[in-house]
């Protein structure tokens, strides 16, 4: 009796022991799984498609707001391309108008040719 008794303390033992580890063990072995901090150039490739596509067939009569959205959104995923890339831009430099659309289409060229980003239907 007093052996059955000591099998089953030893259990409950390792089962609490088990239970007290598993977290911290878990919390160590993510810590050694190297973690990207930023999205891969595919997913901004694919972001910038797709933002793109949403501003150049944008219906008539849309929201100033939603479009001034979607140009900013576009705006942080050619940033984020560029800093992904090592490309030098100025699009936070400059203000809204003629100077940052021609920038934008500067980084838009250059992401094409690096494969980034599709090419514009001519």
């Amino acid at each position: 009796m007093d052996a059955e008794l000591l099998v089953k303390a030893g259990v409950i033992v390792a089962v609490l022991a088990l239970l007290w580890v598993l977290p911290d063990l878990a919390r160590w072995r993510d810590r050694r799984l190297p973690r990207p901090s930023d999205p891969s150039v595919e997913q901004i490739g694919a972001d910038a498609q797709r933002i793109r596509t949403q501003i150049r067939e944008a219906p008539p009569g849309i929201p100033v707001a939603r479009m001034r959205g979607w140009v900013e959104a576009y705006d942080d995923v050619l940033v984020a391309a560029c800093r992904t890339l090592g490309l030098e831009q100025r699009i936070g430099a400059l203000p809204e108008g003629a100077e940052r659309e021609l920038e934008r289409e500067r980084i838009e060229r250059v992401l094409e040719d690096l494969g980034v980003l599709l090419r514009s239907p001519t």
